[in-house]
């Protein structure tokens, strides 16, 4: 299998051109933000293995379903999501009085990302073997917010760049 990977390494792309579009924060729905503000214990796993966790999803597109109405599906969905787990919409805090991390379950929003890059996916080439670029089409943080003040939760969606 590394010898695959080294046989297409020369193929890779190493700049994908991504443009952040937009970038915001979404909030669980009013019902869900009149709940009393609480903290969620962590556990002792979770105090050690603090990390972020970034995935990377494709989908080929949809006559359909064009980038804006998708974009707004998984909008409306991130919000149903956020007042079934109210956690997606906290932040990670040190109780002070134990010293240890909770997640503050206090409806500061999850992240939402539009981007847009100049690639198609078959211009990506083959998907299924690592490429160090993918990198470029997460997004760590939000840019607005201060480091301390970080979503745990962000969704990125992203278009090929309309000429």
């Amino acid at each position: 299998m590394g010898a695959s990977y080294q046989e297409c390494s020369s193929l890779l792309l190493q700049d994908l051109k991504v443009a952040i579009k937009e970038s915001y924060l979404i909030f669980p729905s009013e019902e869900t933000l009149t709940h009393e503000r609480k903290p969620m214990f962590l556990s002792n796993v979770d105090q050690v293995l603090n990390f972020d966790v970034q995935t990377v999803h494709f989908f080929r597109p949809n006559k359909d379903y064009p980038p804006e109405i998708v974009s707004e599906m998984l909008r409306k969905a991130m919000v149903r999501a956020m007042d079934a787990y109210d956690l997606l919409a906290g932040r990670l805090r040190l109780n002070p009085s134990s010293g240890r991390l909770n997640v503050d379950c206090n409806g500061a929003g999850a992240g939402f990302v539009m981007a847009e890059s100049e690639y198609t996916l078959e211009e990506l080439g083959d998907l299924v073997y690592p490429n160090p670029a993918f990198v470029e089409l997460v997004t760590s943080q939000l840019q607005s917010l201060p480091k301390d003040d970080q979503p745990l939760f962000a969704f990125q969606g992203g278009r090929q760049k309309l000429n």
